[in-house]
């Protein structure tokens, strides 16, 4: 939500008309979503188990370098500040879920982890 609001979040080359209604539901969200390729790190494939990626909730994070948010802008030709103001009006949740940072709470996150598995060569068709 967080990220919607301040113009950070972004869908490069897609026009924010289209992209409008995606931030939208993405505001309704926990922040949290599945990684399974790593582009920070340079991998050029989707190498390693999936990593689940949050934003905790209802907490000050800290502030984004704006040198980097100004390359970013820079590279896409994008305004962060445009979109600040075009997002203004975005409902945020009714309410969070306690359970939306269990790890918080508890200090225990969740792990899945890749393991070799023999592949079926045929699977039935529904």
């Amino acid at each position: 939500m967080k990220q919607i609001k301040a113009g950070l979040w972004v869908n490069p080359r897609v026009p924010e008309m289209m992209a409008n209604q995606e931030t939208k539901n993405l505001a309704k969200t926990y922040g949290k979503f599945w990684c399974t390729w790593q582009t920070d790190r340079g991998d050029k494939l989707p190498i390693g188990p999936p990593a689940l990626m949050m934003s905790p909730q209802a907490v000050n994070m800290g502030i984004v370098k704006p040198d980097l948010v100004a390359k970013r802008d820079a590279k896409y030709n994008i305004s962060s500040d445009a979109l600040k103001k075009s997002r203004v009006e975005i409902a945020e949740p009714e309410w969070i879920n306690p359970q939306a940072d269990y790890w918080k709470q508890h200090g225990k996150g969740f792990v899945i982890d890749v393991e070799t598995t023999e592949m079926k060569k045929l699977a039935p068709f529904p």
